[in-house]
């Protein structure tokens, strides 16, 4: 009986040196803002199509992107697991990427973009459950990373040239017709 008694105790005492971990806190209000969100020397014609252009190159299906409003989403492609439920059949279950992005004007050359990344429950086409948001910074460091070279490469495709002077058709007709031998 002492020898069952003593192994209960240690077993129990076992249980009790385990380190206990609290449960990370998700960042909220201006913490969530601060990792979520990110101002750019950019006006919204600029901003809006750099964000659509890197949300699909990095595989993401745009669907919906209203530039008056400045909200665009997309979903990720993720791959299946084939389930089989008793009432239901076969299914396929999957966590799938999702974002959602807004973009505003804060001022004549400055926007802000918010992105939002959840994992989502997909039932079926189009139904999505269990949302759980993304709360990891590097996860958005490495989004406005992609999102800053590609407004560069876009301002430096709409600035002109220094040095030279646009042509206007007018002119570029009277070049090209006096080109032309006769």
């Amino acid at each position: 009986m002492k020898m069952k008694l003593i192994a209960l105790s240690l077993v129990l005492a076992s249980f009790g040196a385990a380190p206990i971990q609290a449960k990370e806190e998700a960042p909220t209000g201006l913490a969530l803002q601060q990792i979520q969100a990110r101002d750019y020397e950019a006006t919204m014609d600029v901003l809006f199509p750099a964000i659509v252009s890197v949300l699909q190159d990095s595989g993401y299906r745009i669907t919906e992107a209203d530039k008056v409003s400045g909200f665009i989403s997309g979903v990720g492609s993720a791959k299946g697991k084939l389930t089989y439920n008793i009432f239901w059949g076969l299914g396929q279950k999957k966590n799938v990427p999702m974002v959602s992005a807004f973009v505003e004007q804060r001022g004549p050359t400055i926007g802000r973009v918010r992105l939002s990344f959840v994992m989502s429950a997909a039932k079926s086409r189009k139904s999505y459950s269990d949302e759980t948001p993304v709360n990891d910074p590097t996860v958005y460091k490495d989004a406005f990373e992609l999102i800053e070279k590609e407004i560069f490469v876009r301002q430096a495709m709409n600035a002109s040239t220094p040095g030279t002077t646009p042509v206007s058709s007018a002119a570029a007709a009277t070049v090209d017709a006096a080109a032309i031998p006769h």
